[in-house]
């Protein structure tokens, strides 16, 4: 329709990289145009380790996307992870100068450019400046403190933080495909998005996704995000622990696990057996169930413990009546639920993307939250009226080094 914004979102991870196209309406209406998957290669554990390699796929999956929804987009909204994401809290505290001392959106920035003031390694550069909450004179818990009065405002806030390189080479890889980056978001963070209401979020829920070569956190408390982290392994880990120990090709390995693997042993009976298949046209074999999945379940228990020991390393204090939720691939292994659910110590279940208007219901899966979400966000900004956003790649580019454009940069990460 006309005057609808068209967005991108682009998912490049280790084993698939996905890519969705929709549109918004002037009333904040978001209808998904076209979704497109290519198996991922020159990505090794969330980072691209081959330009040349991973513009193949960003090109091939970016064409097709833009065939099925009948568009030329021109920027994208990448989303990032791993182990190279830091998040840091940090506060920002400013004086009231107004003679009326009411609290205006202007002096909110300030204490949040308050918060940002803090010296930043060069190899690293700021994603995101997560609001948490308020407080005015002391008055804590604060969500919203525009048109209060009070002389002393804090801000506290999650500033997160990505490896530079690594941002960089994304973006090489955008720009070199014929598209500018319009947005970079934390991957668990594009996840909530389609995943858990504000009550979850106000409950206190943990987030994780597992991927293939990457495993992302996210912790929400009082409807905030407290913490986040991420592990340089996933699901790929385990196909490689399967086919080394059976000795079989990735691929195999690969089959077996998604057809017959559960990686939580209590739960598998000892009479369950497993047909593994043989090479060479020789006859199939049998084996326990059991002994397959004493294979699988020490490396997904290893995810969860390195998650679960960054979690309490940080001591973020809150509750998570929410529990765990569950997304990405390897959130579809049988058994990882129980497991996740005996390591927190918090009850576990599947996360599903929310339906979106003209989304196929195949594509409500744990596999596509990180995808869904990254568009969900930019729709959500262009629905507050935070952005614009380009349709036709013949649009002249903006100046990237005028001082409009850092304002604008900075209030970007305001997310």
């Amino acid at each position: 329709m006309a005057g609808d914004k068209m967005l991108m979102g682009l998912d490049i991870g280790t084993s698939r990289t996905r890519c969705v196209i929709g549109s918004v309406s002037r009333e904040g209406l978001l209808m998904v145009d076209s979704i497109c998957e290519r198996p991922s290669e020159g990505v090794r554990a969330g980072s691209i380790v081959n330009i040349e390699q991973t513009l193949k796929t960003i090109q091939s999956v970016i064409n097709e996307a833009e065939l099925q929804a009948g568009a030329e987009i021109s920027e994208v909204i990448i989303g990032i992870g791993g182990e190279n994401i830091v998040g840091i809290p940090s506060t920002g505290v400013v004086g009231i100068n107004s003679k009326d001392q009411e609290i205006k959106r202007e002096d909110i920035f300030r204490s949040l450019e308050v918060a940002r003031a803090f010296e930043l390694p060069q190899d690293r550069e700021i994603l995101h400046t997560l609001v948490q909450d308020f407080q005015i004179d002391g008055q804590v818990g604060i969500k919203d403190p525009i048109d209060m009065l009070g002389h002393r405002l804090e801000s506290r806030v999650l500033i997160v933080t990505a490896s530079s390189s690594i941002c960089q080479n994304e973006r090489k890889c955008i720009q070199r495909s014929g598209l500018t980056v319009q947005r970079m978001v934390l991957q668990s963070l594009a996840d909530s998005e389609v995943v858990l209401s504000p009550e979850e979020k106000e409950m206190g829920t943990i987030l994780i996704n597992i991927g293939s070569g990457v495993s992302n956190m996210i912790a929400y408390s009082h409807g905030a995000p407290v913490f986040t982290s991420g592990v340089n392994f996933g699901g790929e880990a385990v196909t490689a622990d399967i086919a080394y120990i059976l000795n079989k090709t990735r691929a195999v390995a690969e089959q077996i696990k998604c057809e017959s693997g559960h990686s939580y042993v209590p739960s598998v009976s000892s009479d369950d057996m497993v047909t593994i298949p043989q090479v060479g046209g020789l006859p199939s074999i049998r084996m326990p169930k059991k002994e397959l999945s004493k294979v699988i379940e020490p490396r997904m228990a290893e995810i969860f413990s390195r998650l679960q020991n960054d979690l309490e390393k940080a001591n973020v204090q809150g509750s998570y009546g929410g529990g765990v939720v569950l997304v990405g691939g390897g959130a579809l292994l049988s058994g990882v639920t129980e497991l996740a659910s005996e390591i927190f110590r918090l009850p576990a279940r599947l996360g599903f993307p929310e339906a979106i208007g003209g989304l196929d219901r195949n594509y409500i899966s744990p596999c596509y939250t990180t995808v869904l979400g990254l568009l969900k966000s930019e729709a959500r900004k262009v629905k507050e009226g935070g952005t614009s956003s380009k349709t036709h790649r013949d649009n002249p580019r903006r100046q990237e080094n005028g001082p409009v454009s850092k304002v604008k940069r900075f209030f970007r990460t305001l997310f």
